[in-house]
């Protein structure tokens, strides 16, 4: 007997283990359009892990793995034959998934082919603890050749590698092999040897990596998004102050293709029906 959307959820988050960093539960996404301006950022701990979109009570006939559950992987999603769609990122146009009263149209026509086609969006993003959740959480870093973070109490903080000194250069030449993007922005000197890495994909709030990059055994930072008038402001006063710092800003959405292709093939063999990755587009591209 086919098992339900929930039920799929509650077998995944049994396989990948607890989250990173567990607080008193998952309370249901607040309205965006209800949201104090300037508050809107998602609390520190904070878990986004669940369904968001469409009625999970229903038999799933397939599931679809994506680092985006954008319009282009729904409807992809449709033609083979899936009515669970697994995102790693957030899909509904805020970073919780937040549902609005009125949402704009882009966003409602979405909201309506998720609908019209007996779709469920589930949301699978928090780190966790268990060895297949840990392989999820590292797998762009493991692409890079980074193969083993230091221990920490909460991955969801972000990932640090010690290692023989890189080039900055090198590793971002090593991103754009590994990854659907060339639009990855640098700040620092390309050349610069470095023997620290922090990793972090998301960006949630203003400041959020300052205890990353200001580590004094972390030179390089590289992340899927950043708050410009904090961060990278930072970044750059660090290096005019004579700081051996750089800042690799790659995007959140490609970060997580290889966790997204890495849970399908977890996916895969753990569940009977079909299960497939599909590729995102980040939707950015150089202009020259």
């Amino acid at each position: 007997m086919p098992i339900t959307g929930h039920e799929l959820f509650v077998k995944i988050q049994a396989a990948l283990g607890p989250e990173a960093r567990r607080h008193r539960g998952v309370d249901p996404p607040g309205r965006r359009d209800l949201a104090i301006a300037g508050g809107s950022y998602r609390a520190v701990g904070a878990l986004v892990d669940g369904y968001r979109a469409g009625d999970a009570d229903v038999p799933v006939a397939g599931v679809v793995v994506a680092a985006r559950a954008s319009t282009a992987v729904l409807e992809r999603a449709v033609e083979l034959g899936a009515n669970i769609i697994i995102t790693r990122s957030a899909f509904l146009g805020d970073s919780q998934d937040r549902p609005v009263a009125k949402p704009e149209p882009a966003l409602a026509a979405k909201l309506d082919f998720i609908d019209r086609h007996g779709l469920a969006v589930l949301r699978l993003q928090d780190p966790r603890e268990g060895p297949a959740g840990l392989a999820v959480t590292t797998a762009f870093p493991r692409a890079l050749g980074l193969e083993t973070p230091e221990q920490t109490a909460n991955t969801a903080a972000g990932l640090i590698y010690r290692n023989s000194p890189y080039r900055v250069i090198d590793v971002v030449r090593r991103v754009k092999e590994i990854l659907p993007t060339q639009t990855v922005r640098l700040v620092g000197d390309p050349s610069l040897a470095v023997s620290g890495i922090a990793v972090a994909t998301e960006t949630n709030r203003p400041n959020a990596l300052a205890p990353l990059i200001s580590r004094s055994d972390v030179d390089l930072l590289i992340c899927g998004e950043v708050h410009e008038t904090e961060t990278t402001a930072y970044v750059m006063d660090a290096i005019s102050l004579g700081q051996r710092k750089a800042m690799l800003v790659v995007g959140s959405i490609a970060m997580e293709e290889p966790a997204a292709r890495i849970l399908a093939q977890q996916l895969d063999s753990l569940l009977d029906v079909s299960v497939a990755y599909v590729p995102s587009n980040e939707g950015l591209r150089e202009v020259v």
